[in-house]
């Protein structure tokens, strides 16, 4: 059911009706696979959809670097010797699915060695090495750790020599200045790097080791504000995740009403803590996400996992991977954090599986152009795209098509957010477009692309075929006279 303009375009054209989807209110949407013929358009060849898995910002398995290159030797996370294979279409990574995301740490106490003096360079280096293996980052910044090195910065523990007694803090929030000092850095952080091209998301620490959220519901009141605070009206270009840890901080990063995804750092465990009677997986998330008001979240910024234990643990404890990772989907994951480990071969097909439908992942199904256009005239394009992941991409990477002729090229924006293709849903783009008055006449090869700035890979990879050197995917040639 459509225009009744989209309706007189099908009525009485030749085609082959093969491929249908259901549109969630009880009807079904159909679409062409053959060939449709219209007076002075033409629609190019039906892109042929592909299975592969697809290396793009933002979504699927954290980069392994150490699994990269040519190993001697691979060992699971137990130090036991395991045969190496690769996944299907992986060109760069052993035993662990390929990624266009990296995961970027720093330390306070290495980013502001004095209190005001920031060395932003050592966040730099991280981001740039990660640029350089094809990624985009997740950052966290930890205010500290368990270990002495891993400590706040010397300055903070001069001030502050005694460590309090709950087993997560290194400094108590409470009783001293350490959430005037951390939202200091926050805002500093957020004033040098939101915006950032190199970065995917930022995950919002308040407390407790790793930043990992560890007695953040003990926090007082105006103290926590003022953590969320910094992190909320710093960032406000760069998604941000939080911590599903408890309801107190979730709640109060609510009250901002800002566009927060969430993290959790326990996936996979099915009762390793408490067997038989209480597991992440089967309690705390289910029970939480809605508990916190959190089921939404996904649809403006990441969701976020980190393995509890290891992957190839769930493997030797013998948990079920397909239930694990269906409810991951039904949280609507984008990113899987493995910590490096090699995964085990005998769930390669399960985890290919996984991350096809992790995040975004785009397929064309047609796209149509007019055959002949003029310098100064008007292009009208129309577009039908299927989002068949789990979740919506959080960047507007813009796509553009891209006019390439024998003497000259030029290239035509496309106005679309794509921050707004849902998961299972099917997107129409029309748009007239405004051709250059200067473009020499002649024919010119017709190609889109979803440019990323910065991104060694250039562009998007889709679910299509076809990908040329540049991450343009040919469509049809249109003669500019």
């Amino acid at each position: 059911v459509g225009t009744g303009e989209c309706s007189k375009s099908i009525a009485g054209c030749p085609h082959r009706i093969d491929y249908s989807r259901h549109s969630g209110d009880g009807f079904y949407g159909i679409f062409r696979v053959g060939a449709l013929t219209r007076r002075s358009k033409k629609e190019s060849e039906i892109p042929k959809i592909i299975s592969d898995l697809l290396s793009n910002p933002g979504i699927g398995f954290i980069a392994a670097p150490h699994l990269m290159g040519d190993p001697a030797e691979l060992r699971d996370n137990r130090g036991t010797p395991v045969e190496k294979y690769r996944f299907p279409q992986s060109t760069k990574t052993w035993n662990h699915p390929d990624s266009g995301l990296y995961y970027c740490g720093g330390r306070w106490k290495e980013l502001e060695p004095e209190p005001g003096k920031y060395r932003w360079d050592i966040l730099d280096n991280g981001l740039e090495k990660a640029r350089q293996m094809g990624c985009t980052s997740i950052v966290r910044i930890a205010p500290y750790a368990l270990r002495p090195e891993e400590d706040v910065p010397l300055w903070m523990r001069e001030r502050w020599p005694e460590e309090p007694d709950y087993p997560f803090w290194r400094v108590d929030p409470n009783t001293t200045d350490y959430a005037e000092r951390w939202s200091e850095f926050i805002r500093a952080f957020a004033a040098r790097f939101d915006g950032d091209e190199r970065i995917s998301s930022v995950d919002l620490a308040i407390t407790g080791a790793w930043g990992e959220g560890g007695g953040s519901e003990f926090v007082v009141p105006e103290k926590l504000e003022q953590v969320v605070s910094a992190y909320l009206d710093g960032f406000t270009k760069t998604p941000i995740q939080a911590l599903l840890h408890d309801p107190v901080s979730v709640a109060c990063i609510r009250r901002h009403r800002a566009k927060v995804g969430f993290r959790v750092d326990c996936l996979g465990d099915m009762g390793g803590f408490h067997p038989g009677q209480w597991s992440h997986m089967e309690d705390y998330y289910p029970q939480n996400v809605v508990n916190f008001h959190m089921q939404d979240a996904w649809k403006e910024a990441p969701v976020v996992f980190e393995a509890c234990w290891h992957t190839n643990d769930w493997y030797l404890q013998g948990w079920d991977i397909d239930y694990i990772i269906d409810e991951s989907l039904k949280w609507h994951i984008s990113s899987y954090n493995a910590k490096g480990t090699t995964i085990p071969q005998a769930w390669e097909k399960s985890i290919e599986r996984w991350v096809r439908k992790m995040g975004y992942r785009y397929e064309i199904h047609s796209c149509t152009l007019p055959e002949q256009t003029q310098a100064g005239g008007t292009i009208d394009f129309e577009m039908l795209v299927s989002n068949t992941g789990v979740a919506p991409c959080y960047h507007n990477y813009s796509p553009m098509l891209r006019f390439a002729g024998e003497n000259a090229s030029f290239d035509l924006p496309i106005q679309a957010d794509i921050r707004q293709w849902m998961p299972d849903a099917d997107v129409r783009v029309a748009q007239r477009m405004a051709v250059p008055e200067n473009a020499p006449k002649g024919t010119y090869q017709v190609k889109l692309g979803f440019p990323v700035p910065g991104y060694l890979d250039k562009t998007l990879r889709l679910a299509i075929g076809g990908r040329d050197a540049d991450g343009f995917y040919p469509l049809c040639a249109v003669r500019v006279v």
